[in-house]
């Protein structure tokens, strides 16, 4: 999913230079709907980094009890 949003951004970016029109009616403009991938990115980032720490601690603790 990150590497999909990674890609969309590519392309919106492209968009955006080459002049396309903008044709969305959910964003206001090519800036805005790159920041809210930016904003999905750095929040799936975190998630992902969160959910290994996790698993980090959690074969310590079984290490421990066992």
């Amino acid at each position: 999913e990150i590497e999909n949003d990674k890609a969309l951004i590519k392309y919106l970016e492209g968009q955006k230079t080459s002049g396309a029109a903008f044709d969305n009616t959910v964003y206001e403009s090519y800036d805005a709907w790159i920041e809210t991938i930016r904003k999905q990115i750095k929040k799936s980032e975190s998630t992902l980094t969160n959910i290994e720490f996790k698993k980090v601690e959690l074969e310590a603790i079984q290490k421990y009890i066992a």
